[in-house]
């Protein structure tokens, strides 16, 4: 189904009622009563989806009705799977930017200056992987000096005149602590709007 006749399909059935979720209790007792179960499902659909403990959802598909179709539900689910990734991300973006947003506001910071933007793009660098504050001018710094045109010691000298502009942060001029400070407020501000962290996966 292309794209455009999904949108007909979707645009011309608005007006039927949604289908709800449903859950379903199957008992079997037996191999033979789990086989018929199965069975009966894969008659039914042609494809099944079991969850185990671990969220991980398989997919068993009835190869009785023939390669052609086995290949189209493969690709059928594939391609739903990423359409949700893809939502999945531009949602989770979405939200790293307005906290981004709300954090450099909290701390003061001007938007107008260079060494704010370099914050914001060294704030999404350390949502993604912490672990870069640990050697900031050899790990962190070079990630960003070819997007702002910058030397490692600029990068520093840009980001020292923005936190001392801060109204937040005047006097302080540990630049790494800031970061720290930044970006730990930015992660708690993204599990309040988004209900988790990406750290780590």
């Amino acid at each position: 189904m292309t794209t455009n006749v999904r949108e007909e399909h979707r645009i011309k059935n608005a007006h039927l009622p949604r289908k709800e979720a449903e859950c379903g209790f199957f008992i079997a007792c037996d191999d033979q009563a789990i086989l018929k179960c199965v069975n009966a499902m894969l008659l039914n659909s042609g494809m099944l989806g079991l969850s185990d403990q671990d969220g991980k959802t398989h997919y068993l598909i009835d190869g009785r009705r023939g390669g052609n179709y086995v290949i189209s539900q493969v690709k059928r689910q594939v391609f739903r799977l990423s359409e949700d990734q893809e939502t999945k991300s531009a949602y989770e973006e979405a939200f790293l930017s307005a906290s981004i947003d709300n954090v450099i506001h909290e701390y003061g910071l001007s938007p107008t200056l260079v060494g704010t933007q370099i914050i914001r793009a060294l704030l999404i660098l350390l949502y993604r992987d912490p672990g870069l504050l640990k050697c900031a001018s050899k790990s962190l710094y070079p990630l960003v000096k070819k997007q702002f045109q910058m030397t490692p010691a600029q990068i520093e000298r840009n980001l020292r005149y923005a936190i001392k502009k801060s109204r937040k942060l005047q006097g302080e001029t540990r630049v790494l602590l800031v970061l720290r400070e930044m970006m730990n407020r930015t992660m708690e501000d993204v599990m309040s709007r988004y209900g988790r962290s990406a750290v780590g996966e």
